[in-house]
This record gives structure tokens, sequence and C-alpha cells, in this order.
């Protein structure tokens, strides 16, 4: 109830709106960024985002939006590949799918968001499932004795005009996308807001989190401002309920995180390939095992039979290569390492089919 009540007090604070925040006026999209009455920026308005359900994606969109990703491989630990590795949402189910909190950076992509803004807090107003998030801005310390939680415990301070909200204490079930990148409760999240004129806001995240990246990883993001949009009501559980007990949907009942890597084991993890010595081969495939452990085919190369270790079948999926593309007799090619340990294996992390590449790492 104090939440709720909190909430309501600061909406009705925001109730003056800036200058080209209302469906009144068409506003001028590069003229100067809208001030707050302590001087600071104000975020404020309805804001499309770029469709960043892989953060290692670079896309520069017609509508101005875009994302500049992190680089594959990201740099997993043993832990952190691990769960990369396993996370299976058809299998396991996905826990958007049962409408559970998006966390920070999943809720950036899907669904129109809405920004209100007065001196004090900063309100993210997610279309997706109806999520908010509501952040104070005046340098306050974390909250001691809270429970981890989906968005973490998120507090905000200014750096000359740029936005900084630092989000910790996090319950270490949220991916950073829809393919599942994963992150741990360990994790802290950093998020940098600019507004450089009306139109757009310059967004950067920083994920330190020791114990699934071996160092920081970042996005760069751009908004832009969508002052003809008007966020709807979104039930989710309306619309996944049915399917969800007739398990068209995977229901999500809690992570299934394992410190070991169910696929691959420690025969088939990336350590145990020399990747000093990349390989490019090229192949005809005499034998698919799509969701073997590991996924895997057999290729034959200047009439020598190798079996090449490819990525999670629903990693592949995700990325278009379908268990049809990868039909016997089909010449491919493949960017590979060699095993250390077996003779004949290699690990790809390429494969290309026509004129058709695609990441498997």
């Amino acid at each position: 109830m104090k939440k709720l009540l909190l909430f309501v007090v600061i909406a009705a604070g925001m109730a003056e709106l800036s200058l080209g925040q209302t469906l009144k006026s068409r506003p001028d999209l590069k003229a100067p960024a809208p001030r707050l009455p302590n001087g600071k920026p104000d975020f404020s308005g309805v804001w499309n985002r770029p469709g960043a359900q892989d953060m290692t994606r670079t896309v520069n969109n017609a509508n101005g939006t875009s994302n500049k990703g992190e680089p594959n491989p990201l740099p997993f630990t043993t832990w952190g590949q691990a769960q990369w590795d396993n996370y299976d949402q058809v299998r396991q189910g996905d826990y958007a799918g049962s409408c559970m909190p998006f966390g920070w950076i999943r809720s950036f992509t899907p669904h129109p968001m809405q920004i209100l803004q007065n001196n004090e807090y900063i309100s993210f107003l997610f279309e997706q499932s109806t999520m908010f998030q509501n952040v104070n801005t005046e340098g306050m310390p974390h909250r001691k004795g809270w429970p981890p939680t989906w968005f973490g415990d998120s507090r905000g301070h200014w750096e000359g005009d740029t936005l900084v909200i630092e989000a910790l204490n996090f319950n270490g079930f949220a991916k950073l996308g829809t393919i599942g990148h994963p992150m741990s409760s360990q994790a802290k999240l950093t998020m940098y807001f600019k507004r450089p004129d009306m139109g757009r806001i310059e967004f950067k995240w920083v994920l330190d989190d020791p114990k699934t990246y071996t160092r920081p990883i970042s996005n760069d993001r751009v908004f832009v401002l969508t002052p003809d949009v008007e966020l709807m009501e979104y039930g989710c559980m309306e619309g996944n309920l049915q399917s969800l007990i007739d398990r068209t949907i995977s229901p999500w009942t809690g992570p299934k995180d394992s410190d070991t890597n169910l696929l691959y084991g420690t025969a088939h993890d990336w350590p145990t390939y020399d990747l000093t010595k990349p390989q490019t081969l090229a192949g005809v495939i005499r034998k698919v095992s799509y969701r073997g452990k590991p996924p895997a085919i057999t290729l034959e190369v200047d009439k020598q039979l190798l079996t090449v270790v490819m990525a999670p079948p629903q990693r592949m999926e995700f990325r278009d290569l379908s268990e049809q593309d990868l039909k016997v007799g089909v010449n491919v090619s493949v960017l590979a390492y060699p095993s250390k340990q077996i003779k004949g294996e290699v690990r790809a992390a390429t494969i290309t089919i026509g004129k058709t590449t695609t990441e498997l790492r």
C-alpha cells in the first residue's frame, strides 16, 4: 500500500509535463531537451526503443533507434557459460511466458514505454505486463534488508546532465534478453541516461557481474520520442493462462540453474578446444544430431568424417538455423576449433549455408 500511495503522489506531482509532452501538439524533435524545475533534463515522454532480444547484435533502425551490441562471444566465466548453454525456454519454460517481471534490461525491448519525472523521482511505465519502476534520483543510499527482486534495488543520482541509476540486490532470475544471456544475483547494473535534444535519449547500461562474466559488459542504445503513442493495458495472464494450462507454453516454476554444463559436460565445453587454431572447413553433412548431448553434425571434408559440435538447439532456432536447414547432403562451411582431447572433433563458432552465416556462440 505504501508503494501504491507513493506512486500516486509522484504521478500527481507530474501533472505539469514539459512543453511537447502532450498529444495536443507535435513537438520539434530537434529542439533543446526540456528541463525540470531544478534545471536537470526531463526525460518524460513515450519512447520507442530498438529491439534488442540478443544483446550481441548491433542494429540501426530507420526510425532512429539503435543498439551497439557487445561483441560475440561474451566473456563468460565457466559458471556463466553453463547458464548460457543450459538455458532452454522450451523445456524449462521462460519466466516471461509465465508473466513474471522482466527485469530492467529485457523490459527496455518490447512494447511502448513511458517515462514520468519530477525533481525527486523518475518512473518507468512499461506497457509489457503493465510493469513499472519508480526510482529516487536524489542520491539516496541503497535500502538495507530488502529481499532480492527481479529489478533489484535501484537508486539514482546526477552526474551533470546525465542521470545515473545503479541497481543491485537482484534475485538472479532475469535474463538480459529473450535469447537468454544470463546474469546472477551478484550483479551490479549501472544505467546512464542522456537527453541531447527533444527527440532522443542516449541510453547506456553496464553490467558488472563477476560470477557470470570475466569483465563488465555493456550496450549503447538510442531511444526516440513518439508523442503520438499512448500506453495500453497489458493483461499478460489473460492471454497466457490457457496456454500454460494446456502446456503449449511451458510453465516457469523457478530457476533450473546448475553449476555444471548439462549439455556439453567437461569433454565438449569451450576450454577443451584450441582457440588458437581456427579452421575453416567446407564439406557435406552426413549425419545430424540436432538435439543430441552435445548437438552435432558429421561433416565429410576431403573424404574424411569430422564431428562438428554445434550450439544448443534453442539458440540455433532463435537465430533462424532450424533442424530443417541441417539436412544430410547439404553443403556447409564452418569456422571451428579442434578438440584438444578428441581426435576428429571440432566445435563450430559459425556455420554458413549458401550466403547465410549463423553465429553459434
